[in-house]
């Protein structure tokens, strides 16, 4: 810590913030999480962000930004306003307990560049949904865009009578230091992004919760309606050039529709590379084994200049085919652009094997997908994986982070469990920012005897 860091003060004021709202009812912590989404939802904001994120950063495209500035936020605001955070939460007579929500303090919320507004955004709301207030660390490139939306989320608890310092942000230019100091100061760490700041929140010293890498496989197998499986790959692919942890990275398609789905996948704007460009795409997007900077999340035609395509005019991402998966490859792993790695399976047991092997070179944890007409596969990749979620026949960077047609909570941060060494195996949500304090009263004695419980060994004993 430095003589003259803005970071002690900075919490203290949150801490202020914090006691200033602690008497809040459900009513005024709902309408403070409602000033907050709307100051990033109302449309005329959703797009100024939106450009000003692209500005920033270069990653991703306006049009996308703004769908995912509103969407997540409109969705997140659903999933808050019914998600009791106030006062009594759970009343179980049965159990004899009553259990209570109380704040956990001060939230460190470390963002990522890809989503600058609508990230911390979202953290926002769930941190001040438990009455707690959130400093937001943002990555330097996005500096500006996380600080206007922050402004704007200030102004907009202050227009309700809630403490605008229930939400800050870290003064530019970010430094790695104060980042850090926020971390061990806070009373919970929520980090996204590069998984160097996610080791850091662990080692902070402060409860913390992190997020594993993205590197989505998915699976298309012969039951698959191939068409619908095409449109869905292609649309979430292309969204926001890729910038989502949750896109695409990985299609497997089995082999006796792999022609078929080839052709469909080209059909909804894939361009399918020859040898010679396969070679250009893993020189030039892995200069030296590194995923090139400049080439994150750009539109297809920058790419297709720089690799080379001789690529139709329909065409919006590109498919390179890999014969195997393996760390000495370097599309096996996450690209962040409109790059789309292409393997033939044997059959459904192999696809499996191949998504495995693609698992274990980079984002074990976190999710996978199938399209496929016959349920039990499903089951099967959830029996088999090491991921958290396995989407079903969905646009996955739609479906991961919760949508209005899944059962999944809406965030833009998604827990990879112990796999990839975080301590949450869900969607991060309303309850990660909660406290508990449980009432427990006597119930009838709930005593089983020796028997009921030993009695099934005791049996495989005697035998």
């Amino acid at each position: 810590m430095t003589a003259d860091s803005p970071v002690p003060g900075i919490v203290e004021r949150a801490r202020t913030a914090v006691a200033e709202f602690a008497s809040a009812d459900q009513q005024l912590v709902d309408n403070a999480v409602r000033a907050v989404a709307w100051s990033l939802y109302e449309p005329g904001r959703a797009a100024e962000l939106a450009a000003l994120a692209v500005a920033d950063t270069g990653l991703g495209n306006v049009a996308d930004k703004i769908i995912k500035n509103q969407r997540k936020t409109f969705g997140t605001l659903r999933d808050l306003l019914r998600t009791p955070s106030v006062g009594v939460i759970e009343e179980d007579p049965a159990r004899g307990l009553t259990v209570y929500a109380k704040p956990v303090g001060v939230v460190a919320a470390i963002t990522p560049s890809t989503n600058p507004a609508a990230t911390p955004i979202n953290k926002a709301m769930m941190a001040i949904n438990g009455a707690n207030a959130v400093v937001t660390a943002p990555s330097p490139a996005a500096h500006s865009t996380t600080s206007a939306a922050v402004a704007y989320a200030r102004e907009a608890l202050a227009a309700i009578g809630a403490p605008p310092d229930l939400i800050q942000v870290l003064p530019g230019p970010v430094q790695r230091e104060h980042t850090h100091e926020l971390m061990a100061l806070a009373d919970l760490v929520v980090a996204t992004g590069s998984q160097n700041n996610v080791r850091a929140s662990y080692r902070s010293g402060t409860p913390a919760i992190g997020v594993g890498a993205g590197n989505v496989p998915v699976i298309i197998d012969e039951s698959a309606d191939l068409g619908d499986a095409a449109a869905k790959i292609a649309r979430s692919k292309m969204f926001d050039n890729a910038t989502s942890c949750s896109s695409e990275n990985s299609v497997i398609i089995v082999d006796s529709v792999y022609d078929d789905a080839i052709a469909a996948l080209e059909a909804a704007g894939g361009h399918r590379c020859t040898p010679e460009e396969s070679d250009r795409v893993r020189e030039r997007l892995f200069p030296g084994g590194e995923l090139a900077r400049d080439l994150l999340a750009r539109d297809f035609a920058v790419l297709a200049d720089a690799f080379a395509l001789s690529a139709e005019p329909s065409a919006s991402f590109v498919l390179v085919e890999e014969p195997n998966p393996g760390p000495e490859r370097p599309l096996t792993g996450e690209k962040l652009s409109l790059v789309l790695t292409v393997y033939r399976a044997a059959d459904f047991d192999d696809a499996i094997d191949i998504a495995e092997q693609v698992l274990d070179v980079q984002g074990v944890g976190h999710s996978c997908g199938v399209h496929t007409a016959d349920p039990e596969r499903a089951h099967q990749l959830a029996r088999r994986l090491p991921v958290v979620r396995v989407l079903v026949n969905q646009a996955h960077t739609f479906g991961n982070g919760g949508s209005f047609d899944n059962g999944l909570p809406f965030t833009l941060t998604m827990g990879c469990g112990t796999w990839a060494g975080n301590s949450i195996s869900e969607n991060l949500q309303a309850a990660h920012f909660l406290n508990k304090t449980h009432v427990v009263r006597t119930i009838p004695v709930d005593e089983p005897t020796e028997a009921e419980l030993f009695g099934p060994l005791w049996d495989q004993l005697a035998d």
